[in-house]
């Protein structure tokens, strides 16, 4: 399935994450790892074992898939790592912010599909 060029809306996750308590993250995740893995055309990263790995270490798992996602997501948008950045998106998590790595990650998602996803 090819990456749609469409803009999906951060206010409207945020409303509805808060709303069902976080349980809308779980799509949000999902549609992240979809758009993620047809932008690359390969599948790289799976929302099933994400989901897994973070249940058997009790959430340690899903930090390390913040920064991933992050970094993949910057690979594609800028054509380059940004460790800070990502490294603090895996502090956010830890710290229970994911809502907001996940707006941001949202963002370069936008941006891509937007045609701005061409390295710099």
């Amino acid at each position: 399935m090819p990456f749609r060029n469409e803009s999906k809306s951060i206010f409207f996750d945020i409303l509805l994450t808060i709303i069902t308590f976080g349980l809308f993250n779980l799509w949000v995740q999902y549609r992240q790892i979809s758009d993620l893995n047809n932008l690359k055309g390969q599948k790289s990263m799976s929302f099933f074992l994400m989901f897994l790995f973070t249940i058997i270490t009790f959430g340690i798992y899903f930090i390390w898939h913040e920064f991933r996602m992050a970094r993949e997501l910057h690979r594609l948008r800028f054509g380059t790592e940004k460790t800070e950045i990502e490294i603090l998106c895996a502090v956010a998590t830890f710290f229970g912010l994911w809502f907001v790595v996940d707006s941001y990650q949202q963002l370069l998602l936008n941006e891509i599909a937007e045609g701005e996803g061409q390295p710099r």
